[in-house]
């Protein structure tokens, strides 16, 4: 019996970026496959959120391929990509902040165009204190409410590869706890995530596999349990 190798979900290859004069990616290379969470680790400014929004079509890269099931999707719309089944959920949490909980999920349900399992009842499931707040304005929600409800938008456009851009950044320890439960609830269910983080110990709690990324270009790929055993590698690599 002949094993086949499954292409992967997602391959970027020798991607380049740049914001008007200032280059940011200088040729990173990297692969998702199906059901894995992949994290790109590093520091600020490193272009974490660079390859992200490239790939969502926010800032066409300038060299380079971004394959999606094989499809060359470089340099599409955002709407063009969500409609092929990429999500994005944002650093900065874009809800409606006059709508509430309620509202936002569906506004965000009747402009899907993709059917799928996702509906307000399972995010409500998956977030079980949204329903407690549905009828709360975005604006009046904490902070780590307000990634969960992004999320859950997100969720509703049934994306089969989630990319998350620092779900952590700015929440209490707590909340960061919580919302691991949440994302590895969701990574159980065999959602496919691409997550930028600078959090190590969130994204090693929920990575399979690990990218390190330096100045615009990848430093270490692996898997997330080498970095999780060796704390010499990844004081090395992060400079922690």
């Amino acid at each position: 019996m002949t094993m086949t190798h499954q292409e992967p979900l997602l391959a970027i290859e020798d991607l380049h970026a740049a914001y008007g004069l200032s280059r940011v990616l200088f040729g990173v290379s990297l692969q998702v496959d199906a059901g894995e969470c992949v994290c790109l680790l590093g520091r600020n400014g490193v272009g974490k959120t660079t390859t992200m929004r490239s790939v969502m079509g926010f800032l066409p890269p300038t060299g380079g391929r971004i394959l999606w099931k094989g499809t060359n999707i470089a340099g599409w719309s955002p709407h063009r990509v969500a409609r092929a089944g990429i999500g994005f959920v944002p650093e900065d949490r874009r809800i409606f902040a006059e709508l509430t909980v309620w509202e936002n999920l569906d506004v965000a349900a009747r402009a899907a165009k993709r059917d799928g399992k996702w509906t307000i009842k399972a995010v409500y499931e998956l977030f079980p204190i949204l329903p407690e707040l549905r009828g709360r304005r975005g604006g009046f929600l904490s902070g780590g409410e307000q990634q969960m409800l992004t999320i859950a938008r997100t969720l509703m456009g049934n994306p089969e590869l989630l990319l998350l851009d620092e779900p952590s950044e700015g929440l209490a320890p707590l909340v960061v706890e919580a919302l691991l439960v949440h994302i590895r609830a969701l990574k159980k269910q065999g959602m496919t995530i691409l997550l930028a983080e600078q959090g190590v110990d969130f994204s090693l709690a929920l990575a399979d596999r690990v990218y390190v990324l330096e100045k615009g270009t990848i430093r270490y790929t692996g898997p997330a349990g080498e970095l999780r055993d060796d704390q010499k590698l990844r004081n090395h690599l992060l400079s922690l």
